[in-house]
């Protein structure tokens, strides 16, 4: 039986999720036989692979259990990019979960869908079980439309973290795409494979729940210091992305990629600058120089970056390349 629905899940040394994670996209879901579920045990010390093969004995028709070393957030994606079949494809993170209740109803949208994106309401949930919705544009909703359009009619703005994204898997594989195989490949996975995207559809569904607060989240103080390097890495691979294809973007596209690269620069410079985060490493400020080299080959990124301000007035990017003074430390 043909898949609709391809749900990738890396996993590493979540035995205390994993279960809540796979319980909420099989048990109960009507549609169970429309979903392709591939879990990527990634190298895990723990029970994780143990549990998740519980799932794929119960559910062979529709879990897949791969086991492969550990090589990160991403290695996990590919591996599941490559081995799709499902005609969309959605990662699911192994400490967060989909809303079963809108499952069937998303697979009966999918069935008839024929677009590159398709863009779905999610819900951020606290350790403390509280819930904050995050809804797609409404007046945008439930049609079909260009990318470019929904781009010009959205401020230029994607709207979307990788919690909001399905995509066509044939337009992942058409394109031979693989994310970045650390952390923040998330970032990634956002921005780089929109060259290929032509169609987009928004859907009021909310599917995706986004758990807050585990200890060691990429996103935490801790994470970040910890993976400076991964945000880096993924820094300049999105400068390098704009570089070699500003170009060749619409124009829609193009303002969209380049606000979104301004983000991440002014956020790596916050990162590296910050006392709360990497400022303090001896070696932050080398690694400050590398990457403000990389963003002044590109006049307007650099530019633009120097237009950067705190409290709307200091331009603190701009005082440190012509001062070396870090602001952050006043």
């Amino acid at each position: 039986m043909a898949k609709v629905l391809t749900i990738v899940i890396p996993a590493y040394n979540v035995e205390q999720y994993i279960d809540r994670c796979l319980k909420s996209v099989t048990t109960h879901v009507d549609s169970l036989d429309d979903l392709e579920i591939i879990v990527v045990n990634d190298g895990s010390k723990d029970n994780t692979l143990e549990l998740a093969q519980r799932y794929a004995v119960k559910y062979p028709q529709s879990v897949r259990v791969i086991d492969k070393p550990n090589g990160g957030w991403g290695s996990g994606i590919n591996r599941g990019i490559e081995e799709a079949t499902g005609k969309y494809l959605k990662t699911l993170d192994s400490d967060d979960w989909f809303n079963t209740a809108n499952i069937d109803a998303f697979v009966a949208l999918l069935k008839q869908l024929e677009v590159d994106m398709v863009l779905t309401s999610f819900s951020e949930v606290d350790a403390d079980n509280h819930v904050r919705e995050k809804n797609v544009s409404t007046p945008l909703s439930s049609k079909v439309m260009s990318i470019d359009d929904y781009l010009v009619k959205n401020n230029y703005e994607l709207g979307a973290p990788i919690h909001a994204i399905a995509y066509r898997t044939a337009t992942l594989k058409n394109a031979n795409y693989r994310v970045f195989e650390r952390f923040y490949g998330d970032l990634d996975y956002i921005i780089l494979p929109l060259i290929y995207v032509k169609t987009v559809y928004l859907s009021p569904l909310n599917i995706y729940q986004y758990f807050l607060g585990r200890e060691g989240q990429s996103v935490s103080i801790a994470g970040y210091n910890t993976h400076v390097d991964d945000y880096l890495t993924v820094c300049e691979k999105t400068v390098t992305f704009w570089e070699e294809h500003k170009e060749s973007f619409s124009k829609p596209l193009r303002q969209y990629v380049l606000n979104a690269t301004i983000e991440r620069i002014k956020w790596a410079y916050v990162l590296l600058l910050s006392p709360i985060y990497s400022g303090k490493k001896s070696d932050s400020i080398n690694k400050l120089k590398i990457l403000d080299a990389l963003v002044k080959n590109d006049r307007l990124l650099y530019s633009l970056t120097n237009k950067i301000t705190a409290k709307k007035v200091i331009p603190w990017i701009y005082f440190w390349r012509k001062t070396g003074i870090n602001l952050f430390n006043l």
